[in-house]
Order: C-alpha cells, then structure tokens, then sequence
C-alpha cells in the first residue's frame, strides 16, 4: 500500500506514521509512506503509485484543502483522507469526495475505523487474494503477482514485484484453481502467469514484464497463445 502523509508538523507525521503502521500490520496489509512537510512539494512529486493521502488543512502556503482540490482533478481514484485539529473544515471535505476527516485529538479512537474504510473500498476496486506461507497468512493484491512458480516440494513460489519470491502452501494447480477468472494462465506444468505482465509469446517462450523468459509447453504451445491472445483482445 502506498500512502502519503503530509503535514507541516514533523513531530506529528512521526507519531501518526507509526500509528499508520500498526493498524496496517495489524490487518497483516503491507505499507510503504512518504511524508511530506508542505503541500507545495507534494504537488511538484510523482504520485504515480499513491493510492492513499493524508493530509493536514492547515499549512503554510498551500493549504490541505487547496492540495486536495488539485490532487482530485488529477485523479478520481486517489483516496483523500483530512486528519486535522479544526472540525469546521469538514463540510468543504465532501467537495473533494474525501473518504474520512480524522480529528487529532481522537486518532487512537478514529484511526482502526478509518483503516477498516479504506481497506474495503480499495476491496471494492481490486481483487486480493489470501496466501498462507509457512509461518503466516498474508493477503495480496493480484495485481502485484507475477507469476506462481512449482517446486519438488510440492509447494509453490510466488513471485511478486518489486519483491523476493515468497514460499507458499500448496501446488500451482491449486491456485490455477482459485485463479481460473482473474486472467491467469498455466504456460506448462511449473508456472500458472498473470497474463497482465506476459509481454510476448513465441517460440515456445513467454517473455514476463521485467525481463524474464518463461517456457512454455509445447505439447498445449497452440491452446495456450490461443487463450492468451483472447484474453488480450477482450482486455483492449
């Protein structure tokens, strides 16, 4: 999860960052944050990836409520929550369809709420799925996974991005199961791809996003780019 924190108080975005944390290790959910100071720097930063802000309204400069204004006409899917000391903002907060408005003195009692808000709404937008490895359960996002690799050990590695392969419980045949309408697809007996990252097909191989070449079978080579180029025309 990548979220942003901005407020011209240091010592706050300390405190509220690890307050952050702990919900989200709580829910087992992964977090990665950037905190910035002032609204004009968040303005000017690459925000590709945010999914989640938090954002003080009153700032020097540009105030919380100008940044939200501005950060809405670039995005419609950014989740914009106020955490503020001043309650009579909160009407002007529907303005930019703000998901929450977090009063500071009430974060230890607001926060697990507000949490439980966003996961269900980034829920409502993208399909997770739940992977017990051999010491946790952990859930992740599909469209993190590149692909599930088979082992000897009749267990499977997933291979995320941006990440190490993680060893999971189970077969590739187990999660080709689970995956079967979430645009996955068995390439040969070792690896079930997420067709999003397949960048080509041919010559018996699949070439994955990032680099990596992956065999295919040649015994089902035809069916299996058959399935590959349906699933790309409908996604277009």
């Amino acid at each position: 999860m990548k979220v942003v924190i901005c407020d011209d108080d240091a010592a706050f975005c300390d405190l509220f960052s690890r307050m952050l944390e702990e919900q989200f290790t709580a829910r087992q959910w992964p977090l990665d944050y950037v905190v910035f100071t002032s609204g004009q720097t968040l303005l000017v930063s690459d925000l590709t990836d945010v999914q989640i802000v938090f954002l003080d309204i009153d700032m020097p400069g540009v105030n919380g409520m100008e940044v939200a204004h501005q950060l809405r006409e670039k995005s419609k899917e950014l989740i914009i929550i106020f955490v503020t000391s001043f309650p009579q903002y909160a009407l002007e907060g529907y303005s930019v369809e703000a998901l929450r408005y977090l009063l500071k003195d009430d974060l230890a009692g607001q926060l697990p709420v507000c949490v439980n808000a966003i996961l269900e709404k980034l829920s409502a937008r993208r399909k997770y799925i739940k992977i017990q490895t051999p010491d946790r359960l952990v859930t992740v996002s599909l469209d993190d996974i590149l692909y599930f690799e088979g082992t000897v050990s009749r267990r499977a590695l997933l291979h995320l991005r941006d990440s190490s392969p993680v060893e999971c419980m189970g077969r590739v045949a187990d999660y080709e199961a689970r995956l079967a309408e979430d645009g996955f697809l068995r390439i040969q007996r070792s690896f079930l791809v997420n067709m999003q990252f397949i960048e080509d097909i041919r010559n018996y191989t699949a070439k994955i996003t990032g680099g990596e070449t992956l065999a295919v079978s040649r015994q089902d080579y035809r069916r299996i780019t058959r399935q590959y180029v349906t699933w790309k025309v409908r996604q277009a």
